[in-house]
């Protein structure tokens, strides 16, 4: 897994814009899926959601059922972006705030490239971010 990648959303205003992530650690999500831990910058603005000095770190976990953060085949990626709660009972999924796309490059980013992902099937959502804008 690459260590440093791009977060961007065509699918929300909060986060439209592009923000560099650096992986902290690795989260095994009770469904036995894998999520990252991350670092952003520039934080990200969190008054709407009770953070108003911003968030500097997301967890971010595949949108697809079948699809891994630790076995995707290539960028962009698409995640589902949560808020690190550390209050989250041990068997309960973290509650998405948005959905995302994970890319290689800022200019991949702020451009929305999608050139490299493979075709994917319609239908495979891991269920709708909580106050997502589409």
């Amino acid at each position: 897994m690459q260590q440093v990648f791009f977060l961007s959303s065509m699918d929300s205003r909060q986060f439209s814009s592009v923000f560099r992530c650096e992986v902290e650690r690795p989260v095994e999500l009770p469904n036995g899926h894998h999520a990252l831990m991350v670092s952003c910058d520039p934080p990200v603005n969190g008054q709407e959601l009770g953070h108003p000095l911003g968030i500097g770190e997301l967890l971010l976990w595949s949108r697809f059922e079948d699809e891994d953060l630790r076995t995707f085949p290539a960028f962009p990626h698409f995640v589902q972006i949560c808020l690190p709660d550390v209050d989250l009972p041990a068997h309960a999924m973290p509650a998405s705030i948005a959905w995302g796309e994970i890319y290689k490059t800022e200019a991949d980013a702020h451009a929305h490239e999608m050139s490299a992902r493979p075709s994917t099937e319609a239908g495979r959502d891991a269920g709708s971010p909580r106050g997502a804008h589409r």
